[in-house]
């Protein structure tokens, strides 16, 4: 019974080599891990320089253009009623040429209501042309 004994503890068991043989991959899979981490990381670093140069050039270039083009001049800001200023003007002084024509505070379209009143079929005055569509 030693001899048998003597010979089985020379070589490793099957259990030994396969634990063996985990341990080895799963280094080599922390391994790829940690690398490919690095690389990750190296990209990252790459693409914020990248951005960081690409808002310094916009930064440069909008600085340039806003100081030697003055092809374009900005529009004059509305006054309070929503218009600019130059279409308001106009508006008020046709507004104050008109006065006159429009007579005192008399709405023209009540007016021409009031003159005409309808009358149905039956002879009856009524007030208003009421559409029949519906």
């Amino acid at each position: 019974m030693v001899a048998i004994t003597a010979a089985n503890s020379a070589t490793p068991s099957l259990q030994a080599s396969l634990s063996k043989t985990r341990l080895q991959q799963a280094r080599r899979e922390a391994d790829q891990a940690e690398s490919t981490a690095q690389n990750l990381r190296a990209q990252a670093d790459n693409a914020e320089n990248d951005a960081q140069r690409s808002r310094v050039q916009a930064r440069t270039l909008a600085a340039s253009m806003a100081n030697t083009d003055p092809t374009y001049q900005p529009r004059p800001a509305p006054g309070p009623s929503g218009l600019r200023p130059e279409s308001q003007n106009l508006l008020v002084d046709l507004f104050q040429k008109t006065a006159g024509l429009r007579g005192t505070g008399v709405n023209p379209l009540q007016a021409s209501n009031a003159q005409n009143p309808m009358q149905n079929t039956q002879g009856q005055t009524i007030g208003r042309i009421v559409s029949l569509r519906a």
